[in-house]
């Protein structure tokens, strides 16, 4: 091989440190039927109707995805 291509080719060639593994930082736990709670009272403040409508309408749907058996439908 030429020895400048040599020289080339173990240049190229580099260590790969060690890295460390880090921990996540801890993050507040969300809760979004929390944080509808607080729109729904922002909202009743404001006397904002339609504010109170969407808040109630977001708390429902929280509510609902949530794991839960269903009753007979009368």
């Amino acid at each position: 091989m030429i020895p400048y291509l040599k020289q080339a080719k173990e240049a190229s060639v580099s260590a790969v440190p060690e890295t460390m593994k880090r921990e996540p930082d801890e993050e507040p736990e969300y809760d979004s039927l929390e944080s509808a709670a607080e729109e729904l009272s922002t909202a009743i403040h404001s006397k904002d109707i339609k504010g109170i409508a969407m808040a109630l309408r977001a708390a429902f749907e929280i509510m609902d995805s949530e794991p839960h058996e269903e009753g007979e439908h009368i």
